[in-house]
């Protein structure tokens, strides 16, 4: 399914093996999308390997809450997930903030005709991802923080 290489390979050509029958090909495109995430972060950003499993890690959660695949997501999915994230467990902002901003760069990644992934999906799926986070459904930034300050004087 993934092809061995370098971090610069993260697009879905050079992940996915070509002109091969896959068993399970939602499974497979999206652990090839991680892959090629892994990569280009690695690669072209020089992460630390931390840095890229955590926000691995969130992404997977998200998959996971939603029980779709992220050319399946929509922004009211994100909704869901930040509702549950702050009225069930009680998570703080700068952890909503930052399960957010991994969510934002992997749509990023994903929509990118850079990476190639929108084709691919739509060959194989019919669809394609899609950015989820906007500037209305995800904490900004610094303006809160500011917001917050102003609020406690």
């Amino acid at each position: 399914m993934v092809l061995g290489g370098g971090p610069g390979n993260a697009s879905a050509q050079l992940v996915l093996l070509q002109g091969v029958s896959l068993l399970r090909p939602e499974d497979a495109v999206f652990e090839a999308m991680l892959e090629g995430w892994t990569r280009q972060q690695r690669g072209g950003r020089r992460l630390q390997p931390k840095t890229i499993g955590d926000r691995l890690r969130v992404v997977e959660r998200f998959s996971d809450f939603t029980n779709a695949y992220p050319w399946q997501w929509t922004a009211s999915d994100l909704d869901d997930w930040m509702t549950h994230l702050i009225g069930v467990a009680r998570r703080a902002e700068s952890t909503i903030r930052n399960y957010q901003g991994a969510i934002r760069l992997f749509c990023d990644y994903v929509t990118s005709p850079h990476y190639q992934w929108p084709a691919e999906c739509e060959e194989r799926f019919g669809t394609h991802p899609v950015q989820i986070c906007h500037e209305w459904n995800t904490v900004p930034l610094w303006s809160s923080v500011k917001a917050d300050r102003s609020a406690d004087r």
